[in-house]
C-alpha cells in the first residue's frame, strides 16, 4: 500500500484544486484514487514499464529519503508485493481519476492486526517482567516501542486485570507477575 500512495502523491494532478487523494479503506479491499488520470506522455501500451511523473519535485524527494527504488519501477513493485502476499493482482483504472484497487483477504482486518499486536506487547511486559521484576518504565519503553503512556496504559490494564502487582515502592520496588 505504501508504494501506491508514494505513487499517488508523485503523479498527482495539483493543478486541480478541488480534487484530493483518497484512500478508502473496506473489508476487503484498499482503493487509492488519484485525481489526473495518467499523463498524457504515458499511453496505456506502456503503463507500468514506462513512467513521467507530474512532480518530479516530489518524485526527488522520495528519492532523496530512500522512499523509491527506481523511476518506473511503482507499478510492477505494487504488482509483486500483491503476488509476494499470495493477494489478488491489483486492479487499475486509468480512466478519469487513476485508481488502484488493493484486494485483500476478508479474515485480515484492522481490528484483528491491532488485537495480535496488543497481545505481543503484553505478552514482552510480562516476560520482561517475569525475567527482571526490577524493569523500570524506560526499559520497558524501549523493548516495546511505546511510549511512556502507552506503557503506563498496557500496566495499569494488567494491574486491574491481576495479573501484574507492585511489590514495594515505585522506585524501590518490584513486579510480581501473578500468571
Amino acid at each position: 500500500m505504501k508504494e501506491a500512495i508514494i505513487n499517488a502523491l508523485s503523479h498527482r494532478d495539483y493543478y486541480d484544486k478541488g480534487a484530493k487523494i483518497t484512500v478508502e479503506l473496506f473489508k476487503d479491499r484498499v482503493e487509492i484514487s488519484n485525481p489526473g488520470g495518467l499523463t498524457s506522455a504515458i499511453s496505456l501500451v506502456d503503463f507500468g514499464t514506462k513512467s513521467h511523473s507530474r512532480n518530479p519535485l516530489i518524485f526527488g524527494l522520495f528519492v532523496r529519503i530512500h522512499m523509491v527504488e527506481q523511476v518506473g519501477s511503482g507499478i510492477v513493485r505494487i504488482r509483486d508485493l500483491m503476488k509476494s502476499a499470495k493477494l489478488p493482482e491489483p486492479v487499475f483504472k486509468t480512466e478519469g481519476m487513476f485508481s488502484v484497487v488493493l484486494h485483500r483477504t476478508v479474515e485480515e482486518t484492522v481490528e484483528e492486526t491491532v488485537e495480535e499486536t496488543v497481545e505481543e506487547t503484553v505478552e514482552i511486559i510480562l516476560n520482561a517482567m517475569k525475567s527482571n521484576p526490577k524493569i523500570t518504565s524506560k526499559e520497558l519503553q524501549l523493548m516495546t516501542g511505546l511510549t511512556r503512556r502507552g506503557v503506563e496504559y498496557h500496566i495499569s490494564n494488567l494491574k486491574s486485570e491481576n495479573k501484574i502487582i507492585r511489590v514495594g515502592s515505585t522506585k524501590a520496588g518490584e513486579w510480581k507477575v501473578l500468571i
